[in-house]
């Protein structure tokens, strides 16, 4: 079986621990090992290639089931770029609005600080305003 590496090889290349890729390949993103005769587990060049694919999906936001979907494309004969973008763009909807979250709160945040600055301002140390606020806040949330 030459050319094979093992788990702990494919660790120190890939930066992943061994709990990670035994992760991944449980998850069914990364094909099953073939086994040593000793029973460990052999990757190929190919496997810590599909290893640095899912890495680099995750950097790039994809959950584990969109990196499924990817991986699925990816291996198909003749991969199907109209459902890739349809996949950038479902995730591209998903990046903004999370941007509009923290941008929100943001402003939530800057509008607590300002009343803090003016709390202090008016020399009211003992009577934090931001700290009842915040209780307030979360019990309307539960609601």
């Amino acid at each position: 079986m030459a050319g094979l590496l093992r788990i702990g090889d494919v660790a120190a290349q890939t930066g992943l621990t061994v709990d990670a890729i035994r992760f991944y390949e449980r998850e069914r993103l990364l094909q099953a090992a073939a086994r040593s005769n000793g029973g460990f587990r052999l990757f190929s060049k190919s496997d810590v290639e599909d290893l640095a694919f899912i890495c680099n999906a995750q950097e790039l936001g994809f959950s584990l089931q969109e990196i499924r979907e990817l991986i699925t494309l990816k291996r198909a004969l003749h991969p199907d770029c109209k459902q890739v973008e349809q996949l950038l763009e479902h995730k591209i909807a998903a990046v903004r609005e999370k941007i509009a979250a923290l941008r929100r709160l943001e402003r939530e945040l800057q509008q607590a600080m300002a009343n803090c600055e003016s709390n202090l301002r008016h020399g009211q140390a003992e009577d934090c305003p931001v700290l009842a606020g915040i209780s307030l806040a979360k019990r309307s949330r539960k609601k």
